[in-house]
């Protein structure tokens, strides 16, 4: 049996972006997309010979203007938090192929904060996200815990990183700051599974997803509330555009959306102020959110794992992405004031 299981780990290096214009108040970047219309289809083909009980959970992407299932039977929905979920579990027999997955209709905008606003205190920070947004998380399988606000080195490190700002928007800068001057990307292909983020911070280095679990986790450290994102990236670097698998963060610091603002922990420019201008507070369109941390368990279990399988015979299982009717309406360049302001114009 075959079975490739989406555990959503980038191989796709996010370079920083070519400089058009630098001039003494500002500093303009290469034109991007600003906004983007496209439908995108995932799950998984499946080809049997035999017996099959299948059990698979689907999120639904933030952005869906509209959703159709590619398999339209012993399915249910359920919400978790910002998240609708697909949940199919069914019984098939015989000698068939299908697939069983959703297509979804999206519209996805660059998003950007301006570098000089003032964050809300941390110790002003609703008691209900801290408790929801701050605790240990992890898998079942896993020997540490992947998200880890509670280990005594990460807290030490956290504290000091902090010093004495008290802005969560600051020190959430400050922790990304350190993260880009000292922890690297680098692909571990040999494991596929996410590192714990003890171990990335000891390794120096990691994918999207040990970068953004350790960044979490020393945000989470000093009572920040952070959280995931699950999803892709589009690349066009090929002509055709493909869907990447891809993770990021969030940070609660009081203003963005609804309070939470972006921060791409996998960008590996070696100009750590570069970093901030475009990673730090900024999502651009080619980012497609599918599903947001709830801040526990549950979650990195449904973001991590593909289908359970009870079968007899023969069963192969391959995941799909693909994206089609692609169209870019507007383009933009990121442009950075050196008073703080930022936009795409």
């Amino acid at each position: 049996m075959k079975v490739l299981v989406p555990l959503l780990i980038a191989s796709i290096f996010l370079l920083s972006g070519c400089i058009d214009i630098i001039t003494e108040s500002y500093i303009v970047y290469a034109s991007s997309p600003t906004l983007i219309e496209y439908n995108i289809s995932y799950g998984y083909r499946i080809y049997l010979k035999g017996n099959l009980v299948f059990n698979y959970t689907c999120p639904v992407p933030v952005n869906s203007i509209e959703t159709k299932l590619i398999y339209p039977y012993g399915y249910w929905k359920e919400k978790i938090g910002e998240n609708i979920l697909i949940k199919w579990r069914f019984n098939e027999s015989g000698e068939k192929n299908f697939s069983v997955g959703i297509t979804s209709k999206l519209m996805v905008k660059s998003f950007v904060v301006d570098l000089n606003r003032k964050g809300v205190e941390i110790d002003e920070i609703p008691e209900d996200l801290i408790n929801q947004y701050c605790r240990v998380e992890s898998t079942k399988e896993s020997e540490k815990n992947l998200i880890d606000p509670r280990d005594s080195e990460i807290v030490s490190l956290a504290f000091s990183i902090k010093g004495k700002e008290n802005d969560a928007f600051f020190a959430a800068r400050k922790i990304f700051e350190w993260l880009k001057k000292n922890i690297c990307y680098k692909a571990h292909k040999e494991n596929a599974n996410p590192q714990p983020a003890i171990e990335t911070l000891h390794l120096k280095s990691g994918d999207c997803d040990d970068l953004t679990f350790l960044y979490i986790s020393l945000c989470r450290a000093v009572n920040i509330p952070a959280r995931f994102i699950r999803g892709y990236i589009i690349d066009t670097s090929k002509g055709s555009p493909r869907a990447v698998p891809h993770a990021w963060a969030e940070v609660y610091v009081g203003f963005g959306r609804d309070g939470w603002i972006p921060v791409e922990c996998s960008g590996t420019s070696s100009d750590v102020e570069s970093e901030v201008y475009q990673n730090f507070g900024v999502e651009d369109a080619h980012h497609i959110r599918i599903f947001i941390d709830e801040g526990s368990n549950d979650s990195i279990e449904i973001s991590c794992k593909g289908p359970i399988l009870q079968y007899t015979d023969e069963v192969d299982l391959e995941d799909f992405v693909i994206i089609n009717e692609y169209k870019e309406i507007s383009y933009g360049s990121l442009t950075v004031y050196r008073d703080g302001r930022r936009e795409f114009k």
